[in-house]
C-alpha cells in the first residue's frame, strides 16, 4: 500500500509542476504515451462511467496490476519459512506429524493453482485486502485478543488486547512479520495444523475450539522449551477460516481467551 501511495503522490506531484503545466500536461497526453503507471492513476481517478460497479473495480484492478501495484502473493516462500522453522524449534515427531497433514491438502492446492492465472490470483490477494478492511471495524469494537494470518501462518493484523497479551508491539504483528506459530507452544503448533488441516477443505466447516499455549517467538527450540514453561499462556481459542472464490482458505481469524479470565 506504501509503495501505491507514493506512486500516485509522485504522479500527481508531476502533473503539478511547471513544465506540465507548460508544456503539454500528461492528463491531456496520448494514451499509449502513457506508463502502466501513469494509467492506473487516470483509471482509478476517473474510471469508465458505464458498466456495473463490479465491471469498474475489475477495470481499476486490471489498471493496477498492469502498473505493477497488485501482485499475487508468494506462498511458496511462506512454507519455505515455515519448514526452517519447524527444523530450528520442533522435535523431528512433530515435524512429521505437521508435515503429514500438509500431504493431505497439498493436492488440492496443487489442482487449483493449476487452473488459475495471475489475474485470478491477483483478483484473490484483492479479496484479501478486502477481508482486512472488513475486521478493522471488528478490532475496535471488540475486547477479546484477536488477530487474522494467511493460511500459511503469516499474522497480518490484530487487535491491541492480542498484542499485550504476547507482550510485543502491533508494529511487530502485522504483514507478516511473525507468524502465528512462532508463538505457540511446539504442542499447540502441531494441535493447530492438524486441526487446520481436517477442515481447511471442508466447505461444512470454518470454525474450530480449542485451546493453546501462547508465548513470545523463540530462537531455537531449546530456549522455547524453557520460555513455554516460564511465560507462556494458556488460552481457550477458536479459529474461522474464511475462503476465496476457489474454496481455498484466505484469512484464519483467531479469538483468544486466557483460561484465568
Amino acid at each position: 500500500m506504501g509503495n501505491e501511495l507514493t506512486i500516485i503522490s509522485e504522479f500527481l506531484a508531476s502533473l503539478e509542476s511547471p513544465a506540465n503545466n507548460q508544456g503539454n500536461p500528461t492528463h491531456n497526453a496520448n494514451p499509449e504515451s502513457l506508463s502502466s503507471t501513469e494509467r492506473f492513476v487516470l483509471t482509478a481517478a476517473d474510471p469508465m462511467t458505464v458498466g456495473t460497479n463490479e465491471d469498474r473495480l475489475n477495470q481499476v484492478i486490471s489498471a493496477k496490476f498492469e502498473a505493477g501495484l497488485l501482485k499475487p502473493y508468494n506462498y511458496i516462500s511462506s512454507y519455505t519459512k515455515l519448514q526452517a522453522w519447524m527444523e530450528t524449534h520442533m522435535s523431528p515427531a512433530s515435524r512429521t506429524r505437521i508435515l503429514n497433514v500438509m500431504g493431505l491438502f497439498r493436492p488440492r492446492f496443487q489442482w487449483v493453482a493449476q487452473r488459475l492465472t495471475d489475474m485470478d490470483l491477483v483478483l484473490v490477494e484483492e479479496a484479501f485486502e478486502r477481508m482486512l478492511l472488513e475486521y478493522d471495524r471488528v478490532f475496535s469494537s471488540m475486547g477479546i485478543p484477536s488477530c487474522l494470518w494467511r493460511r500459511t501462518g503469516e499474522i497480518w493484523k490484530c487487535n491491541k488486547e492480542f498484542a499485550q497479551l504476547v507482550g510485543l508491539s502491533m508494529d511487530e504483528l502485522k504483514d507478516g512479520r511473525l507468524s502465528i506459530y512462532e508463538l505457540m507452544s511446539e504442542e499447540s503448533a502441531v494441535n493447530y495444523w492438524e486441526k487446520y488441516g481436517n477442515i481447511a477443505f471442508d466447505a461444512g466447516q470454518k470454525a474450530i475450539l480449542t485451546s493453546c499455549v501462547l508465548k513470545k517467538p523463540d530462537e531455537d527450540r531449546e530456549s522455547a522449551a524453557a520460555r513455554t514453561v516460564k511465560e507462556g499462556v494458556n488460552c481457550c481459542f477458536s479459529f474461522t477460516i474464511r475462503r476465496d472464490r476457489y474454496s481455498i482458505p484466505i484469512i484464519i481469524a483467531g479469538n483468544f481467551l486466557p483460561a484465568g479470565e
